[in-house]
C-alpha cells in the first residue's frame, strides 16, 4: 500500500504504544542465553567487499563472545529477485534475511514470514524506530514482520566543484525542477559537462522516472496493487522535462544508456553535475568511484512547485524465516538490533561502531532517511560528529527540508516489472527527438496491467 509518511505513521504508532504498553510472550535473549539455539545470518559481505566483510566479522565475533551458547552460522545468501521465490519455496532462506520494502506486503499476506511482534517487544528497539518506515512490516492489525534497517528516500546529488567553477552556490543547491533546468544549462555552459543526467536501464530508468513522477503529484498503482496509475500527467511531465533537457538545452550529454555504476563513475568523475540518487551512493561514488568527499553534495528531490519535497522510498527489512522457533526469531532480533540499529540508541554503541567503521575506512554515518525517528537520529550524528569521516554539511540542504518532506513507498505489486517496462520508455525519450510520449507511456501501462491482473 503506497501512503504518505504520515498515513504510516499513524498505522505504526498503533503498534509501537501496544507493543510498549503490553508484555510479551517471547522468551527473552537472557532468557535463552543459556539454551543452544541455532541461527544462520543472511548477507554476508562477499570476500570481494573487503572493508564490509572485515566490519561485519568484527560485529558477528563480538556477537558471539555475548552470546557463548548459541551456534551462529553465516550465509552470503542476498535477495535476488530471480532467485527469491524458489528460495522461499524450498525453505532454503536463512534464519534471518534481508529483503527490499517491496516485497513486505505479499510475504506477510501469504504468510511466508515470521510474526515477530512478541520478540520485538522482548526489547526496547520498538519505540525507537522510525514509525513510517516500520509500517513497511506490518500488517493492518500492527503485528510485525520484520525491521527495517536501512532506509532511502531518492533526493538530487550535486557535484559541489562543478557548481563552484560554474558560478553556482553549492550550499543552496535547486529546490524545483525549473531550478535544476536553470542549473544544468548554466554548467554544460560554462564546464563543457552534463549538467543533468539519468539513469535509463536495469530497471532504474523506471525507478527514477517513479520519483520525478511522484514529485510532480503522481503515482504508479492505486495502493492496493491492481491498477496501473502512471499513464498521468505528471508522468508525462516528467518524460517531457527530460525530453527539453535533452533536445532543447543539450545538457545532458550524450550517452543515455546507463545504470548506476556507469553514471555513479561519470559523476565521481565530474563528467555530470546533478542526477536522481539515494544518499547511500555517497559511498561507492567515494569508495569505489574515487570521487573527493568534499565535492559530493546532496539535497531532497525537487519539486514542480514551490511546495515541501515529495519523494519515493526505500529499503531494507530484516525479516526472520517462518519456520523459526520463538528462542530463534528472539535470537535474531537480537542480532538485528546489535548489527543493524543498537548504535542509534547507545553513545558506547554509536562511538564504537563510528570508530569500527573510521577504522576500515569506510562511510560511518552518511545522512538520508532513517531507520530511526530524525530526533534519535540527529541525537546519533551528535555522538559520532569527532569520527564521522562523511562531510554531513555537504548533506545540510537534504537536512534542511527533510523533515517536510512527504516519503511514498514504491509500487506494492510488481515494482520491478513496473520499472522494467518504463526503462525503454525513458530512453526513448532521450535517444529520439520526435518520441510520442503518450503512446509509449500508455503501451508500458497495458504491458504493466496484465502483469497486474495475473
Amino acid at each position: 500500500m503506497k501512503l504518505t509518511s504520515k498515513a504510516l505513521a499513524a498505522v505504526a504508532v498503533v503498534g509501537l504504544l501496544s507493543l510498549a504498553a503490553c508484555g510479551s510472550g517471547a522468551p527473552t535473549a537472557e532468557d535463552i542465553d543459556n539454551q543452544k539455539v541455532t541461527i544462520t545470518i543472511g548477507n554476508q559481505p562477499p570476500a570481494t567487499q573487503e572493508a564490509e566483510l572485515a566490519y561485519f566479522n568484527e560485529k558477528l565475533a563480538a556477537f558471539r563472545e555475548a552470546h557463548p551458547n548459541w551456534t551462529i552460522e553465516t550465509s552470503e545468501a542476498t535477495w535476488d529477485p530471480a532467485t527469491f521465490a524458489a528460495q522461499l519455496a524450498g525453505g532454503e532462506l536463512p534464519t534471518v534475511f534481508g529483503v527490499p520494502f517491496t516485497e513486505m506486503s505479499g510475504l506477510i499476506q501469504r504468510g511466508q514470514v515470521a510474526d515477530i511482534t512478541a520478540a520485538l517487544a522482548t526489547t526496547d528497539l520498538a519505540t525507537s524506530l522510525n514509525a513510517s518506515t516500520l509500517a513497511i512490516a506490518q500488517d493492518a492489525k500492527g503485528n510485525v514482520y520484520g525491521i527495517p534497517t536501512d532506509a532511502y528516500s531518492l533526493g538530487l546529488a550535486y557535484n559541489r566543484a562543478l557548481f563552484e567553477k560554474a558560478g553556482l552556490d553549492a550550499d543552496n543547491p535547486p529546490t524545483t525542477w525549473d531550478e535544476v533546468r536553470e542549473a544544468a544549462k548554466t554548467i554544460t555552459e560554462k564546464t563543457g559537462v552534463a549538467g543533468f543526467s539519468q539513469l535509463t536501464k536495469d530497471n532504474q530508468g523506471g525507478w527514477i522516472l517513479s520519483a520525478e513522477s511522484y514529485s510532480r503529484g503522481g503515482s504508479m498503482e492505486n495502493e492496493d496493487g491492481t491498477e496501473v496509475t502512471f499513464d498521468s500527467d505528471a508522468t508525462k511531465d516528467a518524460l517531457t522535462y527530460l525530453h527539453d533537457l535533452r533536445w532543447e538545452d543539450n545538457s545532458m550529454g550524450s550517452n543515455f544508456l546507463l545504470g548506476a555504476a556507469d553514471l555513479a563513475q561519470q559523476f565521481a568523475a565530474g563528467q555530470v553535475g546533478m542526477f536522481v540518487i539515494q544518499s547511500l551512493a555517497y559511498q561507492p561514488i567515494v569508495e569505489v568511484f574515487g570521487m573527493q568527499s568534499a565535492d559530493f553534495g546532496f539535497t531532497t528531490l525537487p519539486t514542480a512547485g514551490s511546495g515541501d519535497p515529495v519523494t519515493l522510498a526505500g529499503g531494507n527489512v530484516e525479516i526472520v524465516n517462518a519456520k523459526a522457533t520463538e528462542a530463534e526469531k528472539v535470537a535474531a532480533v537480537e542480532w538485528v538490533d546489535y548489527y543493524k540499529l543498537e548504535k542509534y540508541r547507545s553513545q558506547d554503541a554509536a562511538i564504537e561502531d563510528a570508530q569500527l567503521k573510521a577504522d576500515q575506512n569506510t562511510a560511518v554515518a552518511i545522512p538520508g532517511l532513517s531507520p530511526v525517528s530524525d530526533e534519535q537520529f540527529a541525537t546519533y550524528l551528535g555522538w559520532i560528529a569527532d569520527i564521522n569521516n562523511v562531510p554531513t554539511s555537504n548533506f545540510q540542504p537534504y537536512l534542511d527540508r527533510a523533515p517536510k518532506q512527504t516519503v511514498l513507498s514504491e509500487p506494492v505489486a510488481n515494482a520491478q516489472e513496473l520499472y522494467a517496462a518504463l526503462d525503454p520508455v525513458v530512453q526513448a525519450v532521450l535517444t529520439d527527438e520526435n518520441a510520442d510520449i503518450d503512446a509509449l507511456v500508455a503501451e508500458a501501462a497495458k504491458a504493466v496491467q496484465a502483469k497486474l491482473g495475473r
